[in-house]
């Protein structure tokens, strides 16, 4: 039987987990951190496509999330000033990590494992790990996001690049908010649009019980604002002194950066919102980058998900693209003839991957301009229509696609 090791024990690893299993493909998942994976409540956007490859990975035919029929757009009063219908379906990390984490046996799934090295001897791929453990295998998966340092070992010329903003992010349980911030919150996708910012919220599945029942639900939001790389600095130097580069815990933010976020909410957002951002125990910082890959295959070593190609949040995909890069990837293992057909993979991966970044940086350009003496903000209406659809709505995706093939 083939066989494959999986480097990062996350999502895109574990859809690549599943999807071997359906090939018939034996496995090893690696994860680097020794305690269980936690998503701190981020929210996910679904689509048809994802909702039908997490049935093909887990056979799980349950609704994923909780649902909002509609976008709407507020004023700085909290009155609804634009609507766009778009039935979606909204989850939560943990509850789609769990998911696919079930149908994998414990004794394929290694934590505390950080691959440090990987390379090709003899015919085979070889892992090599910080605690002295080696492995071999027919295929290295490289599924351990956007700041992999293994992808130098298949695209050493692919590296992050800071988009020149930030996004604040935090969830709330519905039965913390009031009644009158329920009334919006609980029953849309909300985008609004203060001056060269955006932010979002939209109701996700709680935890515990019935997660999906409304009181039982939590409220997912996102704040999107311009940061130059000298503010991103100031932002991210930690309570104890320390520089952080590219993202900091929560419990390191400055008191003054979080005491200067709710001032500006309270000035720039509609009442529910503010309620949303001030109710919120701790908010995340996320510095805002992409991540673009010539190569996503090297012989018998391959990176998929985060690991090869990172949209902005604007398009939600990133779980959807590790989805379809994982179960695109079985339709090419045949036990014989594989190695050669990961070009082919390689080739329609790299142009789907590169669609999206490319899209997801169009959608975010006005966050990142500050002096620019032509900046205009979209309208409201092309953010609600364009924001996280799927890529089945996205016109010109198909005939991209059509294109790069010809």
């Amino acid at each position: 039987m083939p066989n494959a090791t999986i480097i990062g024990g996350s999502i895109a690893g574990l859809f690549a987990a599943n999807a071997l299993i359906k090939k018939g493909w034996d496995f090893t998942l690696h994860e680097k951190v020794s305690i269980p994976l936690s998503g701190r409540g981020a929210g996910i956007a679904t689509y048809e496509e994802l909702a039908e490859l997490v049935f093909k990975a887990t056979g799980n035919k349950k609704v994923l999330g909780t649902s909002a029929k509609t976008r709407v757009s507020l004023d700085i009063k909290g009155n609804i000033i634009a609507r766009y219908n778009y039935p979606q379906i909204y989850t939560s990390w943990q509850y789609l990590f769990s998911l696919l984490r079930k149908n994998i046996p414990d004794n394929k799934y290694f934590m505390n494992e950080d691959c440090i090295k990987v390379s090709q001897v003899n015919g085979c791929a070889k892992s090599t790990f910080s605690n002295g453990k080696e492995k071999k295998s027919d295929l290295i998966i490289i599924a351990n996001g956007m700041k992999s340092e293994l992808r130098k070992f298949v695209d050493p010329m692919a590296v992050p690049k800071y988009a020149n903003y930030i996004a604040w992010r935090g969830v709330v349980n519905e039965n913390e908010l009031s009644i009158n911030s329920l009334k919006i919150l609980s029953e849309y996708f909300v985008i609004i649009l203060p001056y060269n910012q955006q932010i979002a919220s939209y109701p996700i599945a709680g935890e515990g019980e019935k997660p999906f029942k409304k009181g039982n639900r939590r409220i997912n939001w996102i704040w999107y604002k311009p940061a130059p790389e000298i503010e991103l600095k100031s932002i991210l130097l930690g309570k104890s002194g320390k520089q952080y580069v590219d993202g900091i815990p929560p419990n390191e933010i400055r008191d003054e950066i979080s005491k200067n976020l709710l001032l500006e909410a309270k000035e720039k957002l509609p009442p529910q919102m503010f309620e949303l951002v001030n109710k919120t125990v701790q908010p995340l910082i996320q510095p805002i980058f992409d991540l673009e890959s010539k190569k996503m295959v090297n012989n018998r070593i391959l990176t998929l998900g985060d690991a090869s190609f990172t949209a902005r949040p604007h398009v939600g995909m990133g779980v959807t693209k590790a989805a379809i890069d994982a179960f695109s990837l079985s339709d090419y293992l045949n036990p014989i003839t594989f190695e050669s057909d990961l070009d082919k993979w390689e080739k329609e991966r790299i142009k789907a991957g590169s669609f999206l970044v490319e899209r997801s940086r169009d959608l975010g350009k006005y966050l990142s301009k500050i002096d620019d003496k032509n900046f205009m903000m979209p309208e409201v209406k092309n953010v609600l229509e364009n924001t996280a659809i799927s890529l089945n709505d996205i016109k010109n995706f198909h005939t991209y696609n059509e294109v790069k093939n010809e």
